[in-house]
């Protein structure tokens, strides 16, 4: 059995094994349900009348009144429903003063409820109504910038303060202003330096379009180097492999239509808008589109990582859960289902458990031999577990990051290190491997009395595992983003590795469309079509 093996297992279980007297205890994490705040709304729940809200809002004034309508037209910018009849009407002079009033404070519950919590809902994917709690939070916040002289202040306090939400919303809006014509590349076979024919020329004219060849080719040229130079680039940037041949997962890339990537882009900020708006003032990210994570304090981006993720059948979950302990020097605990493999195998050469150091226990939690298993219970009722002390061969490598969750992932170590030469690192069996963790380690306990760098690496220098309790708990969030901004303002459109975004997208896209509909509707219509609810 080799390394790589007893690294691919099933991360369904966060144990942190001890020795105590050669015997093995184990600390057991548990925790609550996967969580993306907001909270998705109960169904039971009616919706919010936003008629009456509306009604409650008191202190308008033309300065109000226009600010809100303004600032109507940047619907689009985040993705939104056009909200340009609502503000047209507000600023219509002809319209009675109570009217523009009404109207106002509809369209104001509207777009700032859509950008507090999202046009569609974080888990049932269907359109997101306010309730009366939410509808309450928001009228309290216009009241309160009128208060301060500005109503504006209402609306930036509803938009997301995610670092890169303001880049996609400029890419939003140069999509808009010129919506990009992608040439496409015929399907067919994979490309390769040396092939010829229209799919190269179809693939060179994409290339170029994409800012990433020149335009000095002919029609009928090979697959030169250059080309191949550029196809690098662009599975670099997407988080491809980046292997300068037009396979089909680069082919599917490239032929997305432009709808489906403005739709994309609609459903990466929306995204966005379902994340709790205080991340922590020290908290990890990681997106696991971008095989990313990072450290942030007090606003600033601290340390960046590379990590491994799940692969498609056993993909990480998106959940925010605070990290309570790190263990140090970890045991690894198999679950059932990734320890029955092993059992074979040491059935068929029961002196892998010797070399690998592998400990077996029966129900009881007391330790037998190899040669002691009951084989004939195999397929009844199995009694044993298994587990793997600290050592070069231990999958877990030299620390865990424990975030109790009801998923039973952890972020750890790795014996496979030098896999993190890949662009594309869906290698994991759910749990995330991180880059460089001593160095985590270092920064998550900074502070902490007793453990800074020159400790961990002398208790890591050893054997013995070694629990840590966090001071401070330090909230970890999980999020699948295909689109990103990078600190330079640009934006990568990233593979989708797990096939997520489609469902996202089409509910975003049915929900946007109906929005649409409605809002022009309900100017339209007067003001008893306009009083309808938020959904």
């Amino acid at each position: 059995m080799s390394g790589a093996a007893l690294a691919l297992v099933t991360c369904t279980s966060a144990l942190a094994f001890q020795t105590a007297n050669s015997a093995a205890d184990s600390v057991v994490d548990t925790g609550s349900a996967a969580a993306i705040s907001p909270a998705p709304v109960e169904t039971a729940r009616p919706p919010a009348d936003l008629a009456r809200w509306a009604d409650r809002i008191s202190g308008w004034t033309d300065v109000h009144r226009e600010a809100i309508a303004i600032s109507l037209f940047d619907a689009p910018s985040h993705g939104l429903p056009d909200l340009d009849h609502y503000a047209r009407a507000i600023l219509d002079g002809t319209r009675s003063e109570s009217e523009r009033n009404r109207l106002a404070g509809l369209a104001y519950l509207r777009y700032a409820g859509w950008l507090e919590y999202g046009l569609i809902d974080a888990t049932t994917r269907a359109p997101r109504p306010l309730v009366d709690e939410e509808a309450e939070v928001l009228v309290r916040r216009l009241q309160r910038a009128f208060d301060a002289g500005d109503a504006i202040e209402a609306i930036e306090d509803s938009t997301p303060r995610v670092r890169d939400y303001d880049a996609l919303r400029l890419e939003m809006m140069r999509v808009m202003a010129v919506t990009p014509i992608w040439s496409g590349v015929a399907p067919g076979a994979s490309l390769a330096v040396g092939d010829q024919g229209d799919r190269v020329d179809q693939l060179r004219t994409r290339m170029t379009a994409e800012g990433l060849l020149d335009a000095a080719w002919r029609d009928g040229d090979p697959f030169d180097v250059r080309l191949e130079t550029a196809l690098r680039r662009y599975q670099g940037g997407a988080n491809l492999a980046p292997t300068g041949r037009l396979d089909q997962a680069t082919l599917r890339q490239l032929n997305l239509p432009p709808d489906r990537r403005i739709g994309q882009l609609m459903a990466n900020l929306e995204q966005r808008r379902w994340r709790t708006r205080d991340l922590g003032r020290r908290h990890i990210w990681v997106n696991l589109a971008d095989f990313r994570l990072e450290a942030w304090e007090n606003g600033q981006l601290a340390r960046e990582h590379e990590v491994m993720v799940g692969q498609q059948a056993s993909s990480t979950p998106e959940f925010s859960e605070d990290m309570q302990y790190i263990v140090l020097n970890p045991w690894w605990g198999l679950p059932t289902g990734s320890a029955r493999p092993r059992f074979q195998s040491f059935r068929r050469n029961p002196a892998l458990v010797r070399e690998y150091g592998f400990r077996i226990y029966d129900r009881s939690g007391a330790p037998i031999s190899v040669y002691e298993i009951d084989w004939s219970r195999w397929d009844n009722d199995w009694p044993y577990r298994m587990s793997q002390p600290p050592g070069p061969t231990n999958p877990m490598g030299e620390v865990k990051f424990i975030f109790p969750n009801s998923n039973n992932i952890y972020i750890h170590d790795t014996t496979e290190r030098d896999r993190f030469v890949s662009t594309r690192r869906d290698f994991s069996a759910g749990c995330i491997r991180v880059r460089d963790p001593l160095a985590l380690a270092a920064w998550v306990l900074a502070g902490q009395d007793g453990w800074d760098r020159e400790r961990i690496d002398e208790v890591t220098a050893g054997s013995s595992p070694r629990v840590i309790w966090l001071d401070d708990r330090i909230p970890v969030h999980i999020a699948y983003w295909t689109v990103v901004g990078d600190s330079d303002g640009e934006v990568r459109y990233l593979n989708d590795l797990y096939r997520r975004d489609g469902v996202v997208i089409d509910a975003y896209l049915a929900a946007y469309e109906s929005e649409s509909g409605e809002a022009i509707a309900a100017v339209r219509g007067g003001a008893g079509v306009i009083s309808a609810s938020f959904d």
